[in-house]
């Protein structure tokens, strides 16, 4: 799986997808093999939520198939994240209420109720899960900037990762500095705002290797 950066509505992910040229794959994630992939059609996810104001019924995945290893690899938006229904903008909400700022379910039921969020179970595995996963991902969030971005306010060892209660709530912190260098290094990381750090930290961990987020 890679995931691939998008700006716009459901109906024109869906005439580019078709057309795909808005990506294009020169070597196999999965072996490496160079121009060893071909277009193996298409499958149908049907997510839940909105995006931009439009409900999302249904999304056509993109994949491909490698010639020397048999793997195949699936393209998704980066509005998809991968075992969940959802929409990225749906869980980001209910994520940084929660984890972020420490809202209490009932609060967070009535906030998001408006956005199409689904029942406190559901919205309760997605922060076990966020949480599950923090420490792996801030880890890999944390080398990047030590590498990429050695000046960042984050790594100050006194500064604002201190400040953290807990591992979820510092990767979303990790996330907003992560988004700060990112554009500064991609054209398409201009158009991630602050309530978009989650989607945009999905979107590049795409080849890391990071596997789920949430």
């Amino acid at each position: 799986m890679i995931v691939v950066h998008f700006r716009g509505t459901e109906q024109e992910y869906g005439s580019q997808v078709r057309e795909m040229h808005w990506v294009c794959l020169a070597y196999c994630l999965l072996c490496g093999g160079a121009d060893s992939l071909i277009g193996h059609g298409y499958y149908l996810r049907k997510p839940k939520g909105r995006i931009d104001g439009q409900e999302v019924e249904r999304v056509w995945i993109k994949r491909w198939f490698c010639k020397l290893c048999h793997g195949t690899i699936s393209v998704l938006p980066d509005f998809l994240l991968s075992f969940r229904h959802y929409v990225v903008p749906v869980i980001q909400a209910v994520i940084e209420a929660r984890c972020g700022c420490g809202k209490t379910w009932v609060a967070l039921e009535a906030e998001c109720a408006e956005a199409g969020a689904p029942a406190r179970r559901t919205m309760q595995r997605w922060c076990g899960s966020f949480a599950e996963q923090a420490s792996r991902w801030l880890g890999a969030v944390q080398a990047t900037l030590a590498q990429q971005d050695s000046r960042s306010a984050w790594l100050d060892p006194h500064g604002e990762a201190l400040q953290a209660e807990h591992l979820a709530q510092a990767l979303l912190g990790a996330s907003e500095h992560l988004l700060a260098w990112g554009k500064t290094r991609w054209a398409e990381a201009a158009k991630y705002g602050r309530n978009d750090r989650v989607r945009f930290m999905w979107w590049w961990s795409s080849g890391r290797g990071l596997g789920r987020l949430i």
